[in-house]
């Protein structure tokens, strides 16, 4: 069974970004302040800190969009991050492995930007999965007319 759990907050920290051959990973943590209103008066409680991660291209469009103090939404599966420390105290941390993430849109504007992607190499003597197929005209690309019904 999985968790999945849905956030809001606000960014804590400047996205620490690591990648290597063929991974990226992207972290921050994520406050979370509940708030509410008494009268014309508005009020916080304590701020929840979570650790957010992601990794692959999504960690790639982490680090080139999210900024220390956005206002985010952060959709994942919640895992606890267990460690043992150099004096052999064992720690635990809730974290989200985040799969969708988003600027908070009731907090303000953003703008999407898709990022371009390259092809990877194509060996031209091995063919190509229906994966990798893309059509060659738009005619191809279109399913085929279905005649419309006569009504009478």
């Amino acid at each position: 069974m999985e968790a999945q759990i849905a956030l809001s907050g606000n960014v804590g920290n400047d996205v620490e970004f690591n990648s290597g051959e063929g991974w990226s990973l992207a972290r921050f943590r994520l406050g979370c302040t509940p708030r509410w209103r008494k009268g014309n008066e508005w009020f916080d409680a304590e701020t929840t800190w979570i650790s957010v991660r992601t990794s692959g291209q999504t960690a790639l469009n982490v680090r080139d969009s999210v900024r220390k103090g956005d206002p985010m939404v952060i959709v994942g599966r919640l895992r606890t991050r267990s460690w043992v420390d150099e004096d052999g105290v064992k720690h635990e941390r809730l974290q989200v492995e985040a799969t969708s993430l988003g600027h908070d849109m009731s907090r303000g504007v953003s703008t999407f930007v898709r990022p371009e992607r390259t092809a990877p190499p194509v060996d031209e003597d091995e063919p190509l999965s229906p994966d990798e197929m893309t059509p060659g005209t738009p005619a191809e690309a279109e399913p085929e007319a279905v005649p419309a019904a006569s009504s009478k």
